[in-house]
């Protein structure tokens, strides 16, 4: 499973329009979506969990592409890494 970020969503995007338009390239395991707390509505940035191996063809399909007015930026979330501190 890949996990990918969206970027630059119009805030009339929902799960179920972000869901279909990743699910022509594969099986969409979830969605979600970042909201304005003051509206509910899309904050504008999604994940999307998509079988691996149709993660490559739809973030080719879809990065820079026009949807709602918008110009998405589509990546594969960046995982961080566990930064351990120690007192000097």
């Amino acid at each position: 499973m890949t996990k990918m970020m969206i970027q630059n969503l119009s805030p009339h995007t929902t799960e179920e329009s972000l869901s279909s338009l990743f699910a022509e390239f594969g099986n969409v395991q979830s969605v979600a979506l970042a909201r304005d707390v003051m509206t509910g509505r899309c904050g504008g940035l999604g994940f999307v969990n998509l079988d691996e191996q149709y993660s490559g063809a739809a973030l080719d399909a879809l990065d820079g592409k026009s949807v709602g007015g918008r110009v998405l930026r589509v990546t594969y979330e960046k995982k961080r890494d566990a930064q351990i501190f120690t007192a000097s």
